[in-house]
């Protein structure tokens, strides 16, 4: 039999290791495994002993087959390699060596006693280039695959992301090149649900066109032992993306001290940018780039404790300023128009910057610790801090129609914070449990140059170009805030031929935007002559309501809850036959939108207080049959209902666009007021009636979206080179989906 990870030779027969895919608890972050133990004439044996000892860490679990054969072990370590141990008095003893278990995935081990002692030691591990996972088991049913820390040792990544190494998945496409953001199975690149150890790794509040809450993963690739890609797995524990549900688990410390230093560089001198014969251009995405880290992990107390930490930073230099193409570059403004504007704001007592700027740098931070503590056989415990910190600098307004003064540019931090903690448990042979707690604290805050209005200044040269400085509008006031807790428990009972597994899964997200665009005011002036004479052609200003109103009423504050209940049952119906079926319950609930806005529902008819609509029951069944073959050979497949998540910046909308918590003002030509740059700005004298509301409102009966998928698929070894040929076909039927319409354009 030949597998990607295990190869065994003829005398492993009495052993038969099918390591496999199998979905049995897709948001642990451990691994599992379990089978048949049957004495030399075929028959169950009950009372059998089975020890599986992870090699490098000493750490050992326990299980005794049932009546009819069967164990099972759960909350293992991902990875290897294990030695599992079978023994029974009067039947034999088989011993397993070299055993590599899979993330999220229960590994099927089935032995044979022969009445005689047997040590397996001709096992060969390789690692598989392509697909992430063992294919033939009982258990595999779903689409989707692991990516092993071997893989990532082996294979290039140029940007050291983890998207790099999610598309080893035929069923995902990079849909942007300059961002790495990938679609899985064609549905939207914020749809997809991104977990390291469990805690929500994309981006909180859907900004972001990678998915991810910075240019890279929060966790150094280094410090990652392995990732598993789910598209269509029936296991009721999934939820959360609609695309693709995505988990990886970090590398825990061993018996044995172990470390890596390492570095990468590169310059714009060593990229190829001539594609095309007429491409001459050099390369301009940056000037050099380089990242330099280290992981070390090791024992506290020998067999009892571990650790593990890592450190990364990410730097990257690019030109600052590329003045070529803009205004300035082409002659339509010139210094001495800038040092114009620059002495008349002097005058005024502000200072707005010039066109000299040093090179664009991206800093990238991270580090973490983990601790794995064997408290005894039965119970096991981890726990993980991680910390995350960029900053970039932004050059907004530099185009072919703009150019902005460095007042314009602003910088943009951002922190991701971690804590977690987990804990395994076999309270029995037949019973066990898994617990996860964690917290989530994210910060994203644009920070100006100065604190002024944006002041845009029109007329230079024949193509009417513009000179911008003050405070980009839409950084006036920019924060982005995100605090998480969630939970997880889910418990396995083992029934003779049945595997239940029930629990739950609880996420508390306390969420803050103050999206602050034209706060500071935007003054527009048609020329350079109306600007030094203070004649402003338009100005746009949002400021708190009128008559009681303050600018702690403008910022989204919502919390969004999530309670997920689920039940399953994994039935070995017999040798060749095993079905999985369950239902998960999902309980969404929204802080209330307090602000109720009645001229809305009297125009339109819509009450803007109403939230997305309640439970989604989620049906999923899957099955697998093994056929009696020389070579290993399934049909797999299942269906079922999956729930996802919106972008929160969909739904902040309605909590922030109310229609009563700020007013627009837009004002042109003599009714907007003269030229003022002192803050914060003032609402005195501006016309009555001229201030506009915005206001966003969710339809009742909306709710979050949701797909039916499906799979059929079937698989076989060939006898060439251990090469599995599989057809898989993979249907998706969108039952729920959000759009966006406009309520006040008419039809004509």
């Amino acid at each position: 039999m030949n597998h990607p990870r295990i190869r065994m030779s003829k005398l492993a027969l009495g052993l038969v290791a099918a390591l496999a895919a199998a979905p049995a608890f897709a948001q642990s972050t451990s691994a599992g495994v379990g089978g048949l133990v049957t004495n030399n004439g075929g028959s169950p044996v009950a009372g059998a002993e089975v020890t599986i000892t992870h090699v490098e860490s000493g750490t050992t679990s326990r299980a005794t087959t049932d009546a009819s054969g069967r164990y099972n072990a759960r909350g293992l370590r991902v990875g290897g390699p294990y030695t599992i141990t079978v023994t029974k008095p009067g039947e034999g003893t088989k011993t397993e060596e070299g055993v590599y278990l899979n993330l999220n995935q229960v590994n099927t081990v089935n032995a044979a006693l022969a009445g005689d002692v047997t040590t397996l030691q001709s096992v060969e591990v390789v690692a598989a280039m392509v697909g992430g996972s063992d294919l033939f088991s009982a258990n595999k049913m779903g689409t989707g695959s692991n990516v092993t820390r071997e893989q990532m040792d082996a294979l290039p990544s140029a940007n050291r992301n983890i998207q790099d190494y999610i598309r080893l998945d035929p069923r995902i496409s990079q849909v942007s090149k300059a961002d790495g953001a990938i679609s899985a199975g064609g549905q939207n690149t914020r749809y997809n649900a991104i977990r390291i150890d469990g805690i929500g790794a994309g981006d909180p509040f859907g900004l972001e066109s990678n998915n991810l809450p910075t240019e890279r993963q929060p966790v150094s690739m280094d410090a990652i032992q392995e990732i598993n890609i789910d598209l269509a797995n029936y296991d009721t524990t999934i939820y959360g993306g609609t695309g693709a549900v995505i988990n990886a688990v970090t590398k825990s410390g061993t018996n044995e001290f172990h470390g890596t230093v390492y570095g990468s560089y590169r310059n714009k001198d060593d990229m190829v940018r001539r594609r095309l014969d007429t491409d001459k251009g050099d390369f301009n995405g940056f000037n050099d780039e380089k990242t330099y880290g280290m992981t070390f992990g090791g024992p506290i107390v020998k067999d009892k404790l571990f650790f593990f930490a890592n450190y990364e930073k990410y730097e990257r230099s690019a030109p600052g300023v590329a003045l070529g193409d803009t205004p300035y570059g082409k002659g339509s403004i010139n210094d001495a128009d800038i040092k114009t504007v620059q002495d008349f704001m002097t005058g005024k007592g502000y200072d707005v910057g010039s066109l000299s700027a040093p090179d664009s740098k991206t800093e990238i931070e991270e580090y973490a610790v983990k601790l794995d503590w064997n408290i005894n056989e039965n119970h096991r415990a981890a726990l993980r801090y991680n910390k995350m910190e960029q900053n970039v600098m932004r050059f907004p307004g530099m185009a072919s129609g703009t150019v902005s003064l460095s007042s314009y540019w602003y910088a943009q931090p951002k922190t991701y914070e971690t804590w977690m903690g987990e804990l395994f448990s076999d309270w029995s042979d037949n019973f066990s449990t898994e617990f996860k707690v964690s917290y989530k604290d994210y910060n994203a805050t644009r920070v100006p140059t100065v604190n002024l209005p944006q002041i845009r200044i029109n007329g230079f040269g024949s193509s009417n170009s513009a000179l911008l400085l003050g405070t980009e509008q839409n950084t006036h006031v920019n924060i982005v805030e995100s605090k998480e807790l969630s939970a997880f428990g889910s418990a396995n009972w083992y029934i003779g031929d049945h595997t239940v597994k029930f629990g739950f899964d609880y996420s508390k997200n306390e969420l803050m935007n103050f999206y602050g665009r034209n706060l500071n005011g935007v003054y527009t002036f048609n020329s350079l002559t109306d600007f030094l004479a203070g004649k402003v052609t338009q100005y746009q200003l949002r400021a708190p309501r009128p008559n009681g109103g303050s600018l702690s009423d403008i910022p989204a504050s919502f919390t969004l809850k999530n309670t997920g209940l689920f039940v399953q049952d994994t039935w070995a119906i017999n040798y060749n036959l095993n079905l999985m079926y369950g239902v998960r319950v999902d309980l969404p609930d929204f802080s209330n939108q307090k602000l109720y806005n009645p001229r809305i529902e009297q125009l339109y008819g819509y009450n803007n207080t109403v939230l997305p609509d309640s439970s989604l029951v989620q049906p999923r069944v899957g099955f697998n049959y093994t056929f009696d073959s020389d070579r290993p050979t399934q049909l797999r497949g299942g269906v079922g209902l999956f729930g996802g998540a919106a972008p929160n910046v969909w739904l902040a909308g309605a909590y922030q666009n109310t229609g009563l918590n700020y007013v627009e003002y837009d004002l042109r030509g003599n009714q907007a007021p003269g030229f003022n740059p002192a803050l914060p700005p003032s609402t005195a004298g501006l016309t009555p009636g001229s201030g506009r509301m915005n206001v966003d409102i969710i339809e009742p009966g909306t709710r979050m979206p949701s797909v039916w998928k499906a799979n059929l698929a079937f698989d076989h070894e060939l006898p060439w080179y251990g090469i599995t040929a599989s057809a898989e076909l993979l249907v998706t039927k969108v039952k729920d989906a959000l759009y966006f319409e406009r309520l006040d354009v008419m039809t004509p």
